[in-house]
């Protein structure tokens, strides 16, 4: 490497050197570069947390956000990678992957210093994509001055079986006067297959994306709780959400006219309508069967009303007709189908759907 002398015409030799020899430190100096300059990786990252304690007490270096709306995890070496390293990044991408968006945002919030409703239009305002893909996918990115032969190995083989996983190597170099350069080059993907490879993806989130077209019906998560039931929203019409704008905002998506599914995380679908009235505060939500507010009916949830004059973070109601419901005991699913961590989305699968609408009809 090389630093130009443009006024004199000459090029000055670098010297390669290492981190380790220079006196620098992988959580206190290539950490905080990397925080601070994510871009040195390759791309547009939004750095979510730092230096993350996992239930395991192991700490993750670096996670972030990408444009597609991907966890990315980023593990830092200072100078060698060891055999290892790619395992343990796995473990931290697994640990992410079960990561709610609400947790997303409380996790920025805690680390940016930000309220929750900041950190979530923070978010927003970063991804190229929509909320529901958030966390839908999960990367590595393992960053270090030398990858061990085993490493390498390791990380081509898990990318043949759809693992993205990426090796950028952060080689550094001192001048004369021992002014520190670095130079960022991510050698998997290799650069010179990248126009290959990049065809290649594209090739298949084309045919994904041709698979995956909107069938036209929501899937919306219902649930139990103290703020709402199931029982609550088959006798009385609804289905309902709160307790915070990140929640009732997905209500929101819902319009007069549209037809949803109810699932209950964990459990299955339990339910199909349509959308009869737009999402209100729970306070302005009449009953459309008894015409009486629905407050006021005998409700079997514990403390629907909290909250209830703060449009914030009260329980917002969508008016449902139910055309068919089963308890939570008689919950419908199969393996492998859809489910989704957000309260509205909407139902692309068409296995899924044709599944529900066989249990419980168009």
């Amino acid at each position: 490497m090389f630093r130009v002398d443009i006024e004199n015409k000459r090029l000055i030799e670098l010297t390669p050197t290492g981190f380790t020899a220079m006196g620098l430190r992988e959580r206190f100096d290539i950490q905080e570069w990397i925080e601070k300059s994510p871009s040195i990786l390759g791309e547009q990252l939004l750095v979510i947390g730092k230096e993350l304690t996992l239930e395991s007490g192991r700490r993750l270096d670096l996670l972030a956000i990408d444009k597609s709306a991907s966890l990315v995890v980023i593990e830092l070496k200072r100078d060698d990678t060891g055999a290892s390293a790619e395992w343990q990044a796995i473990k931290y991408a697994s640990y992410c992957s079960n990561l709610t968006i609400e947790e997303i945002f409380s996790q920025l919030a805690r680390y940016r210093e930000l309220a929750e409703g900041e950190a979530e239009k923070l978010v927003e305002e970063f991804i190229d994509a929509d909320f529901e893909n958030l966390n839908a996918s999960q990367r590595i990115i393992l960053a270090a001055k030398e990858f061990h032969s085993e490493v390498i190995s390791a990380v081509l083989w898990l990318r043949e079986f759809g693992v993205n996983i990426q090796c950028t190597r952060l080689a550094p170099y001192v001048d004369a006067d021992n002014a520190l350069f670095i130079k960022p080059e991510i050698i998997i993907p290799l650069p010179e297959a990248r126009d290959y490879i990049e065809r290649k993806e594209q090739k298949r989130r084309v045919a994904a994306t041709s698979q995956s077209e909107w069938t036209g019906y929501w899937f919306v998560n219902v649930g139990e709780g103290e703020h709402r039931t199931w029982d609550d929203n088959v006798k009385y019409g609804f289905v309902g959400a709160g307790q915070g704008r990140r929640y009732s905002s997905a209500l929101k998506r819902l319009k007069v006219g549209d037809k949803l599914y109810a699932y209950a995380a964990g459990l299955g679908y339990v339910g199909f309508g349509q959308v009869i009235s737009s999402a209100v505060p729970i306070r302005e939500f009449v009953v459309e069967e008894s015409g009486v507010p629905l407050l006021e009916e005998n409700l079997t949830a514990a403390n629907p009303s909290e909250n209830a004059d703060d449009d914030e973070l009260c329980e917002w109601v969508v008016g449902v007709k139910w055309e068919k419901t089963v308890p939570f005991s008689k919950a419908k699913t199969f393996t492998g189908v859809f489910a989704n961590q957000n309260i509205v989305c909407k139902l692309r699968n068409e296995q899924t759907l044709r599944f529900v609408q066989k249990e419980f009809g168009e």
